[in-house]
């Protein structure tokens, strides 16, 4: 999957549009027969520049999400635009998330931040946020989720007021 982020991030800047699945050299032909739900990461210099992703699957197929979460990862407003000649120093990673498990009465004290990521939907269903596992080698206790969730969420988070799952993912990284 890595491989055909990398395809997509290069066409993408390239031509300014993303490419249809028949322009992408696809060797895994289980991402045209199945749906997965993905989150794609893009990386330069360690840094993040682009994340994005989806708490359930939306397109009909995985090289499908995988070109949607590329190109919104892509245009990530949060982090300054990759340009062409960045593209030779980018890493990528790509998260699809196997396991979702409810946490209860402040189970998520209890995570570790390398193992499990954390979706968060407030009880209103107005915000959500998705902290990936093992995201970033400064988050090391619960204490960095809370302080990341509430950036995510723009405001003071409070677990009462969100409904919370563990998460876990199979990764896949160019680095």
């Amino acid at each position: 999957m890595v491989e055909i982020v990398k395809q997509i991030i290069k066409y993408y800047l390239e031509n300014n549009k993303a490419p249809t699945i028949w322009e992408l050299v696809v060797l895994d032909k289980s991402l045209v027969e199945r749906k997965a739900n993905l989150f794609v990461t893009i990386y330069k210099s360690w840094e993040i520049r682009g994340s994005a992703g989806n708490i359930k699957e939306l397109e009909p197929t995985a090289l499908q999400e995988l070109i949607a979460n590329t190109i919104a990862a892509l245009n990530d407003e949060r982090f300054p635009k990759l340009t062409l000649s960045e593209f030779k120093d980018i890493q990528v990673r790509v998260d699809e998330i196997t396991t979702r498990q409810v946490l209860n009465d402040w189970k998520i004290l209890t995570l570790d931040p390398i193992k499990s990521g954390v979706l968060a939907i407030k009880k209103d269903r107005e915000k959500l946020a998705v902290i990936l596992p093992w995201i970033s080698p400064l988050m090391l206790n619960w204490e960095d989720f809370e302080t990341v969730l509430g950036k995510k969420l723009w405001e003071k988070f409070e677990e009462k007021n969100y409904d919370l799952f563990a998460i876990t993912t199979k990764q896949e990284t160019s680095f």
